[in-house]
Parts: structure tokens; sequence; C-alpha cells
């Protein structure tokens, strides 16, 4: 039965995890050719390795320095990120093969089987291993292809690995403790961001030795597993596989006491209980738009404190960035500036960095919220709302008009948050408020987009959904620093918004992605009245 159980979950997810696979591979190889074209000698490697090193700021968001072969500058520009959406792709594939499962019974009839009631969880683990081991392969091909050393490849790709193996192990835990599915997701996602930060910490903390090019970073970096990939120094001279042990011995723990747990409990209970409700529904709950902000407000409560958390961290670290460039040369700023994709103060090149994370953030809100009309179809939810009064279009309208506020919210008070503390500091209140906010529109293309999915093709709204959040994040925060053609960069709606925090800002550009994004949200409403609803799909 367990071979059954597996063949049809690695069936199921097949679509899935040939799009994870190929997107794993692009991006390794993408970063591994940038570096050979942008940072094609050592001496420019050198010096931007230089300038790295006493820029704490810019060490949160990239990795720690180990060298300067080709190697080392691809650990640091993309061994984090990478490993980042490794670990988001597992947090989802178990919780959808677990926890999602228990809440539409399809756990409970499988184990009124010959299977028994742990059998679906080994699959689960097993499918998580399996998926790890595949983003393993992708990622090392991916810089075998992009012409980086063979031994160097493999441990890169095992380090990102090891970490979605880890969060395996975090999210079927998560799974066991809270009764819904979007609850052990948001705390999944919450972990990852936070094991990203405390890395970031440990970076930007860390001792710059100059001599060797090299810089050890803080103690935070061993509280992350993103942080123990990096301990593994892909490329380097001294380059080791124990860090990796690390991860496989956390997923082995927390599987174990995962088990423990689900044996001991009920089906489709949690260990923490779901508060119970009143008797009856208010008011509120009479309509779509109600009914929509009540089943999204965990995730809009959870990415927006993301995003002004993340607001919080980057005006403070504007103020580290005026103190740094009071003693810095002007081939440090040169550089700093180019890294933050325009021209202009290294400030403001800083500030609009933080903006497309702020940006990238919000558009989490956005995915998440088209997603939540794909996973309401799947449950047959949306057969029982459509069964009423309430109309097609106003049901899709509720959900999209939710994640639409959502994500203006978190970008404003985000804005607020992180123009107060830079301008405290003497970053500057209005250049940091209106760059976070201007943001705006891209944010809403990402809604659009998967809404638009979710109308035409519904089976793949998930896979889409984080397949374009993750390229929008690669190619928003990182195209630039990789070098890529303008063509590649201009795919990401963050390049088409006006920079305010570069002199001399394009208005048009967010002019249009903001019509471009009402358009695809009538398009998509418009899709959706065309075809039947396919629950359980």
């Amino acid at each position: 039965m367990f071979g059954t159980l597996l063949r049809f979950r690695l069936r199921r997810d097949r679509t899935q995890l040939i799009v994870w696979a190929v997107v794993h591979f692009l991006l390794a190889y993408m970063v591994a050719s940038a570096v050979h074209t942008t940072y094609g000698t050592i001496a420019e490697r050198t010096a931007t390795v230089k300038v790295l090193m006493v820029t704490p700021a810019i060490l949160l968001f990239r990795g720690t320095p180990q060298g300067t072969s080709a190697g080392d500058f691809m650990a640091l520009l993309g061994l984090t990120f990478i490993a980042l959406l490794v670990a988001f792709q597992s947090t989802f594939l178990v919780v959808r093969h677990s926890r999602a499962e228990e809440a539409t019974g399809q756990t409970e009839t499988i184990a009124s089987t010959a299977a028994g009631r742990m059998t679906p969880s080994f699959a689960v683990i097993a499918l998580g291993v399996v998926a790890n081991a595949i983003a393993t392969a992708a990622l090392a091909v991916g810089c075998l292809a992009g012409g980086l050393p063979a031994a160097g490849s493999w441990l890169f790709g095992a380090g990102c690995g090891m970490v979605g193996l880890s969060f395996v192990g975090v999210a079927f835990l998560l799974a066991q403790l809270f009764p819904a599915g979007r609850a052990a997701n948001g705390w999944a996602a919450t972990i990852a961001l936070i094991a990203y930060v405390a890395r970031g910490i440990g970076d930007a903390a860390g001792t710059p030795h100059f001599d060797t090019l090299t810089l050890t970073p803080a103690w935070p970096i061993w509280a992350s597993p993103i942080g123990w990939a990096q301990r593994a120094r892909p490329w380097a001279d001294d380059s080791r596989w124990w860090p990796l042990l690390l991860g496989v011995a956390t997923f082995a723990v927390l599987t174990a006491i995962a088990l423990v747990v689900q044996d001991r409990r009920d089906v489709g209970e949690g260990v923490f209980a779901e508060r119970k409700g009143r008797a009856g529904a208010s008011a509120w709950l009479g309509g779509t738009l109600g009914l929509a902000l009540r089943l999204q407000r965990g995730v809009l409560v959870g990415w927006i404190a993301s995003v002004v958390a993340g607001a919080l961290l980057l005006g403070g670290l504007s103020g580290v960035m005026v103190d740094q460039l009071r003693t810095a040369d002007s081939n440090v700023t040169g550089v700093l500036t180019e890294i933050g994709g325009g021209s202009g103060s290294m400030l403001r090149a800083f500030a609009n960095i933080g903006a497309i994370f702020s940006g990238l953030l919000a558009s989490a809100i956005c995915v998440q919220g088209a997603m939540r009309l794909r996973q309401e179809e799947s449950a047959g939810g949306a057969d029982d709302v459509l069964s009423t009064a309430a109309g097609r279009a106003r049901w899709m309208l509720s959900f999209i008009v939710v994640a639409a506020v959502g994500a203006v919210i978190a970008l404003v008070l985000g804005g607020l948050v992180a123009g107060a503390v830079a301008g405290s500091a003497g970053g500057g209140f209005a250049t940091w408020f209106w760059a976070i906010v201007w943001e705006t529109p891209a944010v809403l293309v990402f809604l659009g987009v998967v809404a638009l999915v979710f109308a035409a093709l519904p089976v793949a709204t998930v896979a889409v959904g984080w397949t374009i959040f993750a390229l929008g994040a690669i190619l928003g925060l990182f195209g630039p620093l990789f070098g890529l053609p303008q063509w590649a960069r201009d795919l990401a709606p963050f390049a088409h918004t006006p920079a305010i925090a570069l002199p001399h800002p394009d208005f048009a550009g967010g002019w249009v992605m903001a019509a471009l994004a009402i358009v695809l949200g009538v398009a998509s409403v418009y899709l959706f009245g065309l075809r039947d609803t396919k629950p359980g799909a």
C-alpha cells in the first residue's frame, strides 16, 4: 500500500514537480551564467566582495563572502534565496498532502482501508524526500550547465535540498499541531522567513577577513538550516559535507515527533484546537465579501505583519547605511549604487531595493488570495456558495478585492514604518514611503495573473502562482545584480513601476501596470463565468 500511495501522490503532483525542477534548473543556470558574464574577471569579483564585506545591510540579502572564484560568487549571490524557495516548496507540498487531505476527508477514507492510519504519512514523508532529491539534482545540473565545477555544484544542490528536507519535517509537525492547512502553511512560511533573516543577521554581524576576502559569520547563522547550507562552503577549498547532517538530523527528529503526535490524536483534529465560533453567523458573513475576508484573514494578518516587520528592519538599516557612507570612498559607493539597481545616491539605491523587497512580500498576499479561489473550488466550498443567490462574478470579485485591499494596506503600513524609522536616522521619510507605496501596481499584477490562470486553467493555479512569485522575486531583486538582459528584467512587474527612490522616476510604467492589473482582473472574472466549477480536481 505504501508504494501505491507514493505513486498516486507522485502522479498527482507530477506537473508541479516538473515545474519546480525546471525553475530550479533555470535559476541555478541563470545565476551561474550571470557570474561569468557580469563578474567574469577576478578583479571585478574582488572589488565587489570588498564592498559587500563592509556593507552589512547588503549582506543581509545576499550571503557569506568566501572568496573570489566563480563558484564562491555563485554561493554568495544565489544560495540563500534559492534555498528559501526550496523550503517554501517543501512546506506547501507536505501540508497539501497531510493536513489539507485530512480536512477534505481523504485521509480518513484511506485509513479505513488496509493501508491503515500511518502509511499515508510515510508516503507523504517519502514524497518530500523525492521532491528534494529532484531539486538537488536540478540545481546541481543547472550549476554544471553554467560552467561551475562538479563537486561544488553537487554540494550546492545538496545544501539547498537539505534545507528543503528540514522543512519537510517542520511542515509535517505543524500539520499535526494545527487543525487547518492555512495555519500550518502560514506558520511554516513564517519559520522559513525567520530562518532566512537569522541567516542574514549572522552574515551582517560577521567578522570580515580582508586578507583572504572571506567572512566568518556570527552565531545566528547556526540557528538556520539556510545557514547550515552556507557553512558547507561549496566550491571553497575547505568545503565540507558535515553541516548538511544537521538538516538531516532535524528532518529525522521532527518527523519522528510528528508521527508520535499523529498516532495520539484524532483524525481531523490538531494539538491546538480551533476556536469554536458562534452558533449563528454574523450579518457580515451573510455576503461573499465577508466570507472572503473571514477565510483570508489569517493570510492577511501574517503577510501584513511580515511587510511591516521587514519595513522596520529596512528602515533601521537605512540609518546604518548613512553611518557607513560617511567613511566610504567613491569606489565603494559607486559599486553599491550599481547593486541598488540604478544611478543616484547609495541611500536611494538601498531604498529602491527595500521597496522591491516590500512589494515582493505584499505580492504574496495577492498570490495566496487568488489561490484561495482554487482551494475553495477544489474543496467544494465554491459550489455551496454559488448554489445560493450569490453570483459567480460577485463570489470571485470578493476574493480579489480582499487580497488587493490587504496588499495595499500592507504597503501603506510598510511605507509609514520604513519612512518613520529611516527619517529619524536621516534616511528620508518621503523617499521610503512613496517608494514602497508605488509598488502597488506591480503587486496587483500578480493578483491579476494568478486569477486569470484560475479562471482559464484551474488545476495549474498553485504551480503557476508560486512560479511567477519566484520569478518576480528573482528578476526584481537580482536582475540588475546578475546582469540579466533588459528583456528578462522587463518580465518582472517591479521593473515597470516608478522607482521613486531613484532620480527621474518614470510614472508611465506604474499606470500601465495598474491598467494591466484591472484588465487581467476583468478578464479572469469573465472567463470564470464561462466554465464549470471543478471541485476535487
